[in-house]
């Protein structure tokens, strides 16, 4: 999914990163692999800002090779690349593609298309790295970072207050089990919008409840999650109705149950059996 902040890179591209990655952020690169690609690469260096057998360290290259059906990755430490490790991509050319690598406690998770595909042992130091670089066969369409680690339930208001009319929510993450739930809650505590997908009943159920009583679910639409597969899921809060996307794809709305909907949603509580990977703040 192309992040809504999206902007198009020149490739190859190279930056110096502003501060240094952190246990639980994800680097996100977005883009389209060209009709005749051969390969691309996606770079985090130590000490350099290109690959260079004498300066630093290149910590995580990540090789997409499109002849091959692979992707290899490695690190090259004092002038030596060390064993390769190799997984299928389901990257193809003349495809838009979303990779995505996350760091953790002692790896980086790489996610191919929403899936995770492969676990990469450090064996450079994490904090060691400041430049990015991208190069090869692609049109790249943006690259952010995001993401923290996030214990559930989790609970917080909003930058301004309250969900103002145009404001967006994403929520990055994955299903682990039977359910898991995005809730908008009101100044008394009230849960204006409950955003409940449910694997065992393979609905998405909208609701909200007010003074203890909950209201009349809706459920039209498909469903459109699998357990242990990501997604992007973006709310915006319109004039008449919350608006939700999966994945860039518009699914449905929800009509505002509350009288001032510009300043009664406070705010934004997630639980159930998930994994929160990442959750940004916007405006249209």
């Amino acid at each position: 999914m192309a992040h809504p902040q999206d902007t198009a890179l020149p490739v190859p591209y190279t930056s110096r990163l502003q501060e240094k990655i952190n246990s639980g952020q994800t680097l996100f690169v977005h883009g389209k692999a060209l009709e005749n690609a051969n390969f691309f690469t996606v770079n985090l260096l130590a000490g350099t800002p290109v690959i260079d057998p004498n300066v630093g360290a290149v910590a995580l290259h990540i090789n997409v090779r499109f002849a091959e059906g692979k992707i290899v990755l490695n690190t090259l430490e004092n002038g030596n690349w060390g064993k390769e490790e190799r997984v299928s991509t389901p990257f193809k050319p003349g495809q838009e593609f979303d990779l995505r690598i996350r760091a953790q406690d002692d790896k980086f998770e790489i996610i191919a298309n929403q899936k995770e595909i492969h676990e990469y042992k450090y064996r450079v130091p994490l904090e060691s790295i400041d430049f990015l670089n991208v190069v090869g066969d692609i049109n790249l369409t943006g690259i952010h970072w995001g993401g923290r680690h996030f214990e559930l339930p989790f609970q917080t208001g909003f930058p301004t207050g309250s969900l103002k009319a145009g404001d967006r929510i994403l929520v990055y993450g994955t299903p682990q089990g039977k359910r898991f739930e995005v809730n908008f809650i009101g100044p008394n505590g009230d849960t204006l919008v409950h955003f409940n997908p449910r694997f065992d009943q393979s609905a998405v159920v909208r609701n909200s409840q007010i003074n203890g009583q909950w209201g009349q679910e809706e459920r039209e639409g498909g469903f459109p999650f699998k357990k242990e597969v990501g997604f992007d899921l973006v709310i915006v809060n319109e004039p008449y109705s919350i608006q939700f996307f999966i994945n860039n794809e518009r699914y449905g709305t929800f009509a505002h149950r509350t009288a001032n909907p510009a300043t009664d949603y406070v705010g934004l509580k997630i639980d159930g059996e998930f994994e929160l990977t990442g959750l940004e703040f916007s405006h249209q």
